[in-house]
């Protein structure tokens, strides 16, 4: 069991204590987990008693939040997200993860010479823009743009949360005329053997396309290479 995130944070903390806090908790949720499913059946009290038990305040090594509620249309995907979140702490891995595809973009264009004629910067106005890191401007107008857009999730939920996330922000650029003269977005897609991820992903391209935006696979060189080239041209 890794403990450092912990013990790190915690200089003070006994490794062994932390590990066998953590052994009893894992026991303590095992035997409740049979516990509900054998008496929890159609019993919703029951399970409810039973988790309010669990997660009451306490003095204890080990202490639980304050426990709310969350709509979700697929609970199983929304729990892998929150776990994702909260233990795993992918929203750590997030800017590791974009500044890779950041770099990618930014070495094509410097291998075509086309990296000066992008810049780091703004889309929109002062009261709507959203951020690209790559722009390229001439006479104050921006007429292109271009964005890594990472969808290599392993859930849908999370496809659609971070691709929906930037179909919006396309939709009400749209709407209100702040878009590029060109934008591509250079998409990370989910592995091709997780089925309903990729599906979830192709959606989000459909609509990206259907605002006017156009996309295309982080590592197809030569159409970010094309799309880019029109920056040489003005």
């Amino acid at each position: 069991m890794k403990t450092g995130r912990i013990t790190g944070f915690f200089e003070q903390l006994d490794k062994r204590i932390y590990r066998e806090a953590m052994a009893y908790l894992k026991d303590e949720l095992d035997r409740l987990g049979e516990l509900v499913r054998e008496r929890g059946t159609g019993n919703q009290g029951f399970v409810q008693q039973t988790f309010a038990g669990l997660t009451r305040p306490r003095e204890a090594l080990l202490r639980f939040g304050e426990t709310r509620v969350i709509l979700a249309g697929e609970p199983a995907d929304t729990l892998n997200q929150l776990f994702a979140t909260v233990v795993e702490r992918d929203f750590a891995d997030k800017a590791y993860h974009d500044q890779i595809l950041i770099r990618g973009v930014r070495e094509i264009l410097y291998k075509a010479n086309l990296r000066d004629h992008f810049q780091e910067g703004d889309i929109g106005n002062e009261d709507l823009h959203i951020h690209v890191p790559f722009v390229h401007r001439r006479e104050g107008r921006t007429q292109l743009a271009i964005k890594p857009l990472d969808l290599a999730k392993d859930v849908p939920n999370l496809v659609y949360e971070v691709g929906g996330r930037w179909v919006d922000r396309v939709q009400r650029m749209q709407r209100h005329n702040l878009l590029p003269d060109a934008m591509l977005f250079a998409v990370k897609m989910p592995d091709a053997r997780i089925d309903r991820a990729r599906t979830a992903a192709d959606e989000i391209l459909g609509d990206l396309r259907d605002k006017g935006v156009q996309t295309v696979p982080i590592a197809d060189a030569a159409a970010i290479t094309a799309f880019a080239t029109g920056a040489a041209d003005h």
